[in-house]
């Protein structure tokens, strides 16, 4: 009974640094979601920046297909039609995403915001996990550094990209599988883990395999020349020899096993990368000045606690992750115990990473080429996991400091602390930064001269650390993270958006798009299942972008919205409807539905899908005029031969700041603000005012209705521009003309799913079909049965030339490279599988070969045995022998 309760009690002791390194970051995270209020502890949500305008929308439609059947290749509730499989792989590609099934649609922000704790938990755990296979310990100090790991200001500064988290999760695991693939050969922890994560999320792991890289050459460089290894001698004796480290044979198994990670996610990268060419992140433009963001010294400052994290565009790493590291990195360095080429290999590789964050070509390439819009130095959880690995090993060394270099490290982090108060100017940086930082290094150290002094942790001593851990992470986390939004103004009105898109959509069969005269994001569909018009995402389409602001709509490097639109522009992009909380104008707008607080209405110009266009529109029609207005006029005039639907209003006045106009004639109006520095304005008509943001998007500012007499006046706090403008009034009579025409050869919808589209047109001559449907290679065209070749609209839509008459058409679409991917993926896996087959295979064979061995080895020790028994006996019986007859032996 007694020696099982001590096995038990060793059990538990050895399980406890895993114990620790999930359940205390996990329980610091719940303890802040509660004092925030977070729901369910109150009615704040922790949705912050992407998460609010992109995580939490794409999840919804990612669940909304799992719950639906609906296709994970294409969604028309995303932007203008979107290649769902190309977001998939960058924003949902988490394996345990899938569990949104499960969850009810209505907690899909609590499953995001409770997942990201759960992830968190398993950063540390997964960090002890490899800290304890590297080390071949289970030592109570592991947990220390893997909470550190799991609570770092990278954490606190991009916790909210619930999409990058898996990668930190099994970073430390690929790091264990390639230190496993060079010391011992074997591949396969590395293969898959890698694989894992480049499937999860390839962006962070173009980060990883990078590092990989570097890693593996370090390794490499710290191998020894000679190994010893295991020689079994053919009479089953083994002994070990010196030979040659096989540094071939470890760089083709890291090549090998590198490419086949990569073709295990090629079902999702072959299609990404054709899907990226198509963005605004399909150029590369490497810098060809190299040049400095800012010191080594400044840098290595933001290893204090409670340092405000960077997530906008300047370019601090964060990289806290406890401010003991400033006492064990010294320690490490000087300790006698640990060989001096890894101490020189692994400060090497620290300073590498460290110039990738000041540099710009270095940051460059670590961001796959790109430099990053705002969220800096994404890469820098690599430099904590390295430098945490380190720091532990000084720790546990640290008994092979002497005295002097102790102490000498202390003063050394208190001369840095006040030489950093003295030079540093950044106004994130403060008084109590450094005083706290020096509160926390006075503990460390005295906690570090007792343990030295002892054999090992006192129970006193443990409780201590553990508690002085949790405070400084808690309090670091608590001060530069978990910002939180109201949950209950984010899903405001959003039961009735989706009812009445779900209502309209059963009563108009034909493909359509809604959209919101005022959004909380560009993603708004998405979150209320309805197709739109509006994005914002890394995988948008560029030459959407580029054709909203030409059209005078809203359009950014990774975003476009209806921002901007005019009854002409709206119905290009086939908004048959629009949701919103206020009363429209009877004009423009025709009331067919009401829930609660949202009204729908029918636009009265609309167009849909597709119609009918002159076979020569794409020579008529030049888009690429730098006025939006002219653009549409333009197209009205090319389409349907009408006049122009927008009239130049005379009368403007600009000076430095403000705009003013009196209307001289009762109408709808629009604002080119043509001074492309102005961002922001205000609009005064009358006695009313409305704010406009970000106007340096090119968008046309929507004045509403006007009357004459009234005066119009804008204004901008940037008084240093000349606010130049054009105003312009609709012409509803030119507006009717030319939507009568454009409706007068409709394309007919008969059916729709995701990712398929069929219909007819009847066309009164040769002519030209144009579509609002984004072009997109993965998308098949077929006219009567026979598939034809679909042109480019405008560079960004589909259109197909037809001739006269009535045609059925069908549109499917596959994602471009998903059939190749899959079978890369598929070869990949079959060639793991007998790659492991073998290398099992061969071992096993050497292992049953040692083992034949052994009863050789076995009969021969007992025939020597019995060898030795019978010449014993043979000597005492002629000793006997000589000892009855008194003769003396021979020589």
């Amino acid at each position: 009974m007694t020696r099982r309760k001590s096995r038990q009690k060793t059990t538990m002791l050895e399980k406890a640094p895993f114990l620790l390194s999930f359940f205390i970051p996990v329980l610091i995270m719940l303890g802040i979601f509660i004092q925030r209020q977070i729901f369910p502890f109150g009615d704040n949500s922790f949705l912050r920046t992407d998460m609010y305008h992109q995580y939490a929308p794409f999840m919804n439609e990612f669940m909304e297909k799992l719950k639906t059947g609906g296709s994970l290749s294409y969604s028309w509730n995303i932007g203008m039609g979107s290649n769902f499989t190309a977001l998939y792989a960058y924003y949902l590609a988490s394996p345990v995403n899938w569990l949104a099934i499960l969850v009810p649609q209505s907690l899909m922000i609590e499953f995001m915001s409770y997942m990201i704790v759960l992830k968190i938990g398993l950063c540390g755990f997964t960090f002890c996990y490899y800290l304890s296979r590297h080390f071949k310990t289970r030592d109570l100090g592991i947990s220390f550094f893997s909470i550190f790991y799991a609570l770092s200001a990278y954490m606190a500064a991009y916790s909210w990209n619930i999409m990058w988290l898996d990668c930190l999760i099994l970073a430390p695991l690929v790091l264990l599988g390639l230190e496993r693939l060079v010391k011992e050969d074997n591949c396969l922890l590395y293969c898959i883990t890698l694989g894992l994560s480049i499937i999860s999320n390839y962006y962070i792991s173009i980060m990883i395999c990078i590092f990989m890289v570097l890693y593996f050459i370090a390794l490499m460089i710290m191998e020894p020349a000679r190994q010893d290894v295991r020689s079994v001698a053919a009479d089953g004796s083994v002994t070990m020899v010196k030979k040659r480290t096989p540094y071939l044979k470890k760089c083709v198994n890291f090549g090998v096993y590198s490419l086949l990670a990569g073709g295990l996610a090629a079902f999702l990268l072959i299609p990404v990368l054709f899907a990226l060419k198509m963005t605004a992140s399909g150029d590369i433009n490497i810098p060809k000045t190299l040049t400095s963001y800012f010191s080594c010294f400044e840098m290595i400052a933001r290893h204090f606690v409670n340092v405000k994290v960077e997530i906008g565009l300047d370019h601090w790493p964060n990289i806290y992750c406890g401010v003991a590291v400033l006492l064990f990195f010294p320690l490490y360095m000087m300790n006698k115990k640990i060989p001096k080429k890894e101490k020189a290999v692994k400060g090497v590789l620290l300073f590498i990473m460290l110039i990738g964050f000041s540099l710009n070509i270095p940051n460059f390439i670590w961001h796959g080429f790109h430099f990053p819009n705002s969220l800096p130095a994404r890469q820098s959880f690599l430099y904590i996991a390295i430098l945490l690995t380190m720091c532990y090993e000084g720790y546990r060394n640290i008994k092979a400091n002497t005295s002097a270099q102790f102490f000498g490290s202390f003063w050394g982090v208190v001369i840095f602390i006040f030489l950093c108060e003295a030079i540093i100017t950044e106004e994130t940086f403060s008084f109590k930064e450094y005083y706290v930082t020096l509160f926390f290094i006075c503990l460390y150290a005295l906690l570090l001269y007792y343990y030295k002094k002892g054999k090992s942790w006192a129970p006193t001593l443990a409780i201590l650390a553990v508690a002085v851990i949790s405070v400084e992470a808690s309090m670091n986390t608590a001060l530069t993270s978990v910002t939180t939004t109201s949950r209950v103004s984010y899903l405001e009105n959003q039961d009735s958006f989706r009812t009445l898109a779900q209502k309209i959509e059963k009563e108009d069969t034909s493909l359509f798009r809604i959209e919101k005269d005022s959004r909380k994001t560009k993603n708004d569909a998405a979150l209320a299942d309805y197709h739109s018009a509006s994005l914002f995402s890394s995988t948008a389409n560029a030459h959407i972008s580029d054709l909203y602001k030409a059209l005078g709509l809203e359009g950014n490097t990774n975003a476009y919205s209806y921002t901007g639109a005019t009854p002409l522009s709206s119905s290009l992009l086939g908004i048959k409807y629009t949701l919103s909380l206020k009363e429209l104008d009877s004009d423009l707008y025709t009331l067919q539905d009401e829930d609660g607080n949202v009204n729908l209405y029918k636009n009265r110009y609309s167009l849909p899908i597709g119609f009918m266009l002159p076979s020569d529109m794409l020579d008529r029609w030049d888009y690429k005029i730098l006025n939006p207005v002219e653009v549409q006029n333009s197209f009205a005039t090319a389409a349907t031969r009408c006049g122009s639907i927008f009239v130049s209003a005379q009368g403007g006045s600009s000076s430095i700041g403000q705009y003013t106009l009196t209307v001289e004639e009762s109408g709808f109006y629009y604002i080119d603000v043509t001074n492309s520095s102005i961002k922001d304005v205000s609009v005064t008509v009358g006695t009313n005012t409305k704010d406009f943001s970000n106007v340096d998007r090119g968008y046309l500012l929507d004045l509403g209705k006007c009357t004459a007499g009234t005066t119009i006046t804008l204004t901008t706090e940037q008084d240093e521009q000349n606010f130049t403008a054009a105003a312009y009034r609709l012409d509803i009579n030119q507006l009717n003309n030319c939507m009568n025409a454009l409706n007068s050869q409709p394309f007919i919808t008969d059916q729709y799913t995701d990712t398929y589209l069929s219909g007819r047109v009847t066309a009164k001559e040769d002519g030209l079909l144009y579509t609002s449907i984004a072009y997109e290679k993965g998308w098949t065209v077929k006219v009567d049965g026979v598939e034809v070749e679909p042109q480019l609209f405008a560079d960004t839509m589909i259109a197909v030339p037809l001739t006269e008459g009535t045609h059925s058409l069908e549109f499917t679409y596959e994602p471009d490279g998903l059939t190749k991917g899959i079978l890369i993926s598929l070869v990949s896996l079959i060639l793991l599988c007998i790659l492991t087959a073998g290398t099992y295979a061969v071992r096993r064979k050497r292992a049953a070969s040692a083992a034949a061995q052994i009863p050789v080895k076995q009969e021969m020790h007992r025939a020597a045995a019995e060898k030795a028994a019978d010449l014993v006996t043979e000597t005492e019986n002629k000793k006997k022998e000589t000892k009855d007859t008194g003769d003396t032996p021979e020589k």
